[in-house]
């Protein structure tokens, strides 16, 4: 049988690289641009590809040495600055990141990813003017790029006579030249344009709109996703609770902030990361990563683990769980070289893992993030996620939303007194004081007025709600603008009565 013969020069062995990439193969990608490098460790090229491969590993660290390796020797790549950026931003450096962008831009004014990723660092920053300059950059060099639009409407309100209002309303006058995935973003991001100027009604038929194209690509069990919830109380009864109470890991460092998207787990992670002792981890996804660990996972499916091993589960493999997650978000901290006693992690799904997570570490506190269900969903629909399948039909968020409070009304009344509170978000605006207060006992904290000052602490927030958290807590007198009841009687209908009669106030949202 005839092989292929073995590549002889740093080109070839690129060319090999490449073809390995494309087949999806990054592990033997990094080893043919390895040695490329070896054998010519003057070209640059083959540092940045070693660097692209190691970022696309998530080894970014060693993704950054090998960045600086490609500048260093062709300083004016304007890919290198954008790789090393896109690097940055993933380690947390967003300060970093912003220069690295801000010179990739630089040696291409036609980088319009750059400068969109630019303003993206800059608005997580809480610098909304800088961000709002990079996006029109964006803006101005790819002007039917969609995503530019709505990454720049969902932090800045645009007048009527913005130029970037008409330019966002010159191309949703010809949606029908995009793709699909193009046209919801822009209806989205024009949606929100529409709102900020009043116009209501034809806000919400955008979305609806926007909606219904991204759900058309999501892959959604709606099925399966309630029927878990459904399963879980009885797999976490509080006899169950109390058999295994005090098996995990002691460590009483996590402080998990739970509930629905847009409920106020921002501000209230936000209001915790002012404390001297805590550090804001933003939403992180470890916990769900170590059960995947720790837990016999069904056979046939590597990522879906087994629910009847949970019956069987006893001390070790509860301590095994919160080691194995404190373990991941040591490492988290130590990559960004944060040191506290305690730390935020705002998942709001891990709602459904509260059992597992009481049992792997019960000293771990819990903050239950809830506001109005009518405002919740609103707000959900309002906005394009990533990791919210079921929020882009009203009928499915409104089910979801009944089945998640079921979940937790379980929760309440299982979990041992002490672990949990919840935060209702219209109560903290009505008595913010007292509310931080409780927070800070819960969780063992001593009292620090800084935590009232929430919007002048300077940290990452790279959710919906960055901007909302950089100010100070307002409420206005006039409640959020509803669609018609005729437009919302699928959510409504799937919400129930109990559910959709509790209507919010216009407040800043969460």
């Amino acid at each position: 049988m005839k092989h292929d013969p073995q590549p002889v020069t740093a080109e070839q062995w690129r060319v090999e690289g490449d073809a390995c990439i494309a087949r999806g193969d990054l592990d033997a990608a990094l080893q043919c641009f390895e040695a490329a490098c070896a054998l010519e460790p003057a070209d640059p090229i083959h540092y940045e590809r070693v660097a692209a491969t190691l970022a696309a590993l998530n080894r970014f660290a060693e993704a950054e040495v090998r960045y600086r390796e490609a500048i260093a020797r062709n300083p004016d790549n304007a890919d290198s600055h954008h790789g090393l950026g896109w690097t940055l931003e993933q380690m947390h450096r967003l300060e970093a990141a912003v220069q690295a962008y801000r010179e990739a831009a630089r040696l291409n004014p036609h980088a319009d990813g750059s400068s969109n990723n630019m303003g993206n660092c800059l608005q997580a920053l809480g610098r909304f003017d800088e961000a709002h300059d990079a996006y029109r950059r964006a803006i101005d060099g790819a002007p039917r790029v969609p995503l530019y639009y709505r990454n720049f409407v969902q932090t800045k309100r645009l007048t009527a006579d913005d130029p970037v209002f008409a330019q966002l309303e010159r191309l949703a006058g010809d949606a029908a030249s995009l793709g699909r995935a193009d046209q919801a973003e822009l209806h989205f991001a024009y949606g929100a344009a529409l709102s900020g100027v009043g116009r209501h009604d034809a806000s919400f038929d955008h979305l609806l709109k926007g909606n219904a194209l991204y759900r058309a690509g999501m892959r959604y069990d709606e099925a399966e996703s309630l029927g878990l919830f459904a399963r879980l109380p009885a797999l976490f009864s509080a006899d169950t609770l109390a058999a295994a109470r005090g098996l995990g890991d002691p460590s009483a460092a996590p402080i998990f902030i739970v509930g629905m998207p847009r409920s106020g787990s921002t501000l209230i992670e936000q209001i915790l990361a002012s404390h001297p002792r805590v550090f804001g981890a933003g939403e992180r996804t470890e916990f769900g990563e170590a059960i995947v660990g720790c837990i016999r996972r069904e056979a046939g499916d590597p990522l879906r683990i087994d629910l009847e091993a949970l019956r069987e589960a006893g001390a070790a493999q509860w301590s095994a769980l919160g080691i194995d997650y404190l373990r991941r978000m040591r490492r988290v901290l130590e990559e960004i070289d944060v040191q506290a006693a305690r730390f935020t992690d705002k998942y709001p799904f891990n709602f459904i893992n509260l059992g597992l997570i009481h049992l792997a570490l019960p000293n771990a506190r819990f903050i239950h993030s809830r506001r109005s269900p009518l405002q919740t969903c609103l707000s959900i629909f309002s906005r394009l996620f990533h990791d919210v399948p079921f929020g882009y039909d009203l009928g499915e968020l409104g089910r979801y939303y009944r089945a998640y409070d079921t979940l937790m009304a379980h929760w309440r009344r299982v979990l041992p007194e002490g672990v949990m509170i919840e935060i209702e978000y219209e109560e903290l605006v009505d008595d913010f004081e007292a509310n931080v207060r409780r927070m800070l006992a819960h969780c063992g904290l001593e009292w620090d007025e800084r935590c009232l000052a929430f919007h002048q602490t300077a940290r990452r927030v790279s959710t919906a709600s960055s901007a909302q958290v950089r100010r100070p807590l307002y409420r206005t007198s006039i409640r959020r603008w509803q669609p018609r009841p005729e437009l919302l009687e699928p959510l409504l209908s799937a919400l129930g009565p109990a559910l959709a009669t509790t209507v919010g106030e216009d407040i800043a949202p969460g």
